[in-house]
């Protein structure tokens, strides 16, 4: 774990490195032979009708998320992005987040924790950790969605599992996706102009929050393993 967080500080990094890079004269003279196509796809999904038709797809996809986990919840962001203007772009990754959410810890009320509470719960820390009194670890759940390797998903239906109040479910869920939520979205905005800063702060910040995330985790478990 502690390796994985410190390859997300280094990609950040990189990433800043590159988008550095990008500024020079040759890399901006390559880009511009691109950038009249790029322009021109851009217009097209502007242009686009049947937005409604678009919308009921996204949310039929999140839907589907909730059971199949084939489906990329960042793709399904970047792709509101490019379909809709940024601020209802986020409504409606909101919206689709809500669905899995409330999806998912009702499968977990009413079928139990699933593989992940089973798998976590083999080791005496981790299972302290996640059921604290019983109820679900509230500041966990947060840690939870802001780290990339633990899905949606398996967390919803474990936190359901132990009948944690649904709306302090859903605020933390929020709170600790909204840096993906937000990243994905305007990525998917600047999709069609990629190698602007736009476009790359929003992958930087998101893999900070994401490595400082995981490192806190391990800092956390190994606190508790020698207490």
């Amino acid at each position: 774990m502690k390796f994985t967080g410190v390859l997300l500080l280094i990609l950040a990094a990189v990433l800043i490195a590159v988008l550095i890079i990008t500024t020079s004269p040759n890399i901006q003279m390559w880009y511009a032979r691109y950038e009249e196509a790029l322009t021109h796809f851009e217009n097209s999904v502007a242009a686009l009708q049947y937005r409604w038709a678009a919308l009921f797809v996204i949310f039929l996809l999140y839907w589907i998320k909730s059971y199949v986990p084939i489906i990329s919840i960042p793709a399904l962001c970047v792709l509101s992005g490019m379909v809709f203007p940024t601020f209802n772009a986020l409504l409606v990754n909101v919206t689709g987040i809500f669905i899995m959410l409330t999806v998912k810890y009702r499968v977990g009320r009413s079928s139990g924790g699933g593989n992940a509470r089973k798998l976590l719960s083999k080791n005496e820390t981790s299972k302290f950790l996640i059921e604290l009194d019983g109820d679900g670890n509230p500041w966990l759940l947060f840690l939870f969605r802001l780290i990339p390797a633990f899905p949606i998903n398996p967390v919803s239906q474990m936190y359901g599992s132990m009948y944690f109040d649904f709306k302090k479910f859903a605020w933390i869920s929020y709170l600790g996706l909204a840096p993906k939520i937000i990243s994905y979205t305007f990525i998917g905005h600047n999709m069609f102009n990629p190698l602007s800063w736009q476009f790359f702060l929003p992958i930087i910040i998101l893999l900070t929050i994401s490595g400082g995330s995981v490192l806190g985790l391990n800092a956390l478990m190994n606190y508790f393993d020698k207490a």
